[in-house]
């Protein structure tokens, strides 16, 4: 998840680089067609013009956070708590709640939770759900675990049949033993990733039957599904979908849905919760999300499970409040908005969420608590209450949210460049008598000892301050060319993510190393951008308010992996900066970034803010 928003974020309008005229009409239809179905009434949650249906669709907004009570909290506060505007809440259980780990619950464990389960009275909240977690160091392969994880399935589901909850909720994130990833897997070594998708498509077969044969009609709200694939959406050949997939952190996750599809019986709802909702500042994400999880999730899926998918997997939304609020102990971008303008986020969000999802939206938080009346930040419920009201009237939500972030974001740049010091390079001369370097990636060359001291990369402003992947870069030049060499840190150079085959493909999807240099005299873009991946695939143009690919200058360059990094050299002829060879004390405004995908990592040699595209903190190159 964190890679395509930060991708998205670093490369600005280069994702639609490819065509960049096209992509501005593209951008006008989809606003288009965004407009034209929403004004039909074809998008969930909005009311159509007809005589028939409901007089309003019924969408529910579920609690779930750090304050998640027990049963017998509940039992004995169901009243005031249910005077919150929710239509239900997800709660857990004394008797345990880990699904899968492989260990039998004794029946007797969940006593006190079944007697509280049965005197619950509820009343407003119509649509509530009994947690259920994934962590598990639990084996696929073997069948003992697995008839404990089914029996300690079914004990769940007759709790929440017990308690007159609609089912339960599986959270997949495992905060402990990662039972998802192939790369971990205990017989990764004998057995292929197709052979363990096979085996774990068996046991969500499984999985669904024990919750079936103690509740058939269960929802089962997961906080991600199919939605958290996105970059897997585009067309491909299968064989490298799977390798893709099986170096994910949830690789397994789309098999164990596929057998929970397999075993579905006609009343099983699975809920794809789309957490990722949790940071959106626009609400045309809402609908592309909708259309993924209804159409990209294809890719994912057998042909022959296309309309189980359709018939028994509906979208979800997600909200969270310490994100909009600025609870979050990271600097989120709450934090530079006034207080009235973090509940109009909230609403904004409250609202679009509840008018794209089929039904469900869930309301996460960390610290506050709805049902002791603790930290419960200014305009929070009121901003929800507002929200659905106008939803129930079939109204607009009455402002544009984009002035408020587009200020945030300004006042959160400008503190942040402000801190930051552009660094200044003395770009030195290859002395006579000294070989320009060979391009062939391995910066052994005299000319890099003899006229170039290495740079350290920083990480950006908003990363990290530890960089685990650490990068030194070498400039030089003649009168021919300018010369780079990167040498970059890789602790485990089997799990970088590398991204295109030919040139000008989207490398920077993955591991790469960049360049950028403004030409002279320029201080803002449009500006030189050269991408190198760990492959040696080249990405080249001209970047500014548009992305010109048609430049396409002949310079060289070449990588080279050693043990525990990967290395790059480049040179870059002046006629392919369209200048002539530099005087002594010229100028260049410049930059060198590394993406490392695995520690999600951003650094550069001149401290940026946020991404590799911030021309006006780039630093000072002067020749000698």
């Amino acid at each position: 998840m964190w890679s395509s928003s930060v991708v998205r974020q670093r490369v600005g309008v280069r994702s639609g680089a490819k065509a960049p005229a096209g992509r501005v009409r593209s951008g006008c239809r989809r606003t288009f067609l965004t407009a034209v179905v929403f004004l039909m009434g074809l998008w969930p949650g909005v009311k159509a013009d007809t005589a028939h249906g409901p007089a309003k669709l019924d969408k529910k907004l579920i609690e779930y956070g750090w304050d998640v009570p027990f049963a017998d909290f509940v039992r004995d506060h169901i009243r005031e708590m249910e005077k919150r505007p929710f239509d239900g809440l997800i709660f857990k259980l004394r008797g345990g709640g880990k699904v899968l780990v492989p260990t039998p619950w004794p029946e007797k464990q969940f006593a006190a939770d079944f007697e509280a389960l049965k005197g619950i009275q509820w009343n407003k909240f119509t649509d509530n759900f009994i947690i259920m977690w994934a962590a598990s160091d639990q084996d696929w392969f073997d069948d003992a675990h697995w008839a404990a994880i089914c029996g300690n399935a079914k004990l769940l589901a007759r709790a929440a049949r017990v308690g007159r909850c609609v089912g339960l909720c599986f959270d997949q994130e495992p905060y402990g033993s990662n039972p998802w990833a192939y790369s971990r897997a205990a017989h990764r070594d004998a057995k292929s990733f197709a052979e363990y998708e096979a085996q774990v498509r068996r046991r969500g077969a499984e999985f669904a039957r024990a919750v079936e044969s103690e509740f058939p009609d269960a929802v089962i709200l997961t906080f991600f599904q199919l939605s958290y694939f996105g970059s897997l959406y585009k067309p491909m050949p299968p064989a490298e979908r799977a390798r893709r997939l099986s170096k994910m952190h949830y690789a397994l996750l789309p098999a164990f849905l596929r057998g929970m599809l397999d075993a579905a019986g006609p009343g099983l709802r699975i809920v794809d919760g789309n957490e990722s909702a949790y940071y959106y500042t626009d609400r045309n994400a809402y609908f592309e999300v909708y259309h993924r999880i209804r159409q990209g999730a294809r890719y994912l899926l057998d042909p022959e499970l296309e309309a189980r998918y359709r018939d028994h997997v509906e979208a979800g939304q997600a909200l969270y409040i310490d994100q909009y609020f600025a609870l979050r102990t990271r600097r989120v971008l709450s934090r530079w908005m006034p207080a009235e303008d973090r509940a109009r986020w909230f609403e904004h969000n409250v609202y679009w969420a509840l008018q794209t999802a089929d039904r469900y939206v869930w309301c996460y938080s960390e610290r506050m608590n709805w049902w002791q009346d603790r930290n419960i930040p200014p305009g929070c419920e009121e901003a929800i209450r507002s929200a659905r009201a106008k939803i129930d009237r079939g109204e607009s939500l009455g402002f544009d949210l984009a002035p408020a972030i587009a200020a945030a974001k300004a006042k959160e740049r400008a503190e942040i460049a402000a801190r930051l010091k552009p660094r200044t390079l003395e770009v030195r001369r290859l002395p006579v008598g000294v070989e320009p370097p060979v391009i062939d990636g391995r910066i052994d060359d005299p000319a890099w000892t003899a006229a170039a001291k290495p740079v350290e990369f920083v990480p950006l402003a908003t990363q990290p301050r530890k960089l685990v992947g650490k990068t030194r870069a070498w400039v030089l030049w003649d009168d021919r060319a300018l010369y780079i060499a990167v040498r970059c840190q890789e602790p485990r150079l089997a799990g970088m993510k590398i991204v295109g085959r030919e040139r000008d493909d989207p490398v920077w999807e993955g591991d790469d190393v960049e360049v950028q240099i403004c030409p002279p005299g320029a201080k803002t873009a449009p500006f030189y951008h050269f991408m190198l991946n760990p492959n040696g695939v080249a990405w080249d143009a001209v970047n500014g308010d548009e992305v010109v690919l048609g430049y396409d200058p002949d310079w060289r360059h070449a990588v080279s992996r050693g043990r525990g990094f990967w290395a790059a050299e480049m040179a870059i002829p002046w006629g392919a900066l369209k200048m002539a060879p530099p005087q002594p004390g010229l100028k260049l405004r410049a930059n060198l970034c590394r993406q490392r995908i695995q520690g999600r990592e951003l650094s550069a040699w001149s401290p940026m803010a946020k991404g590799f595209l911030e021309h006006d903190l780039f630093g000072t190159w002067v020749f000698r």
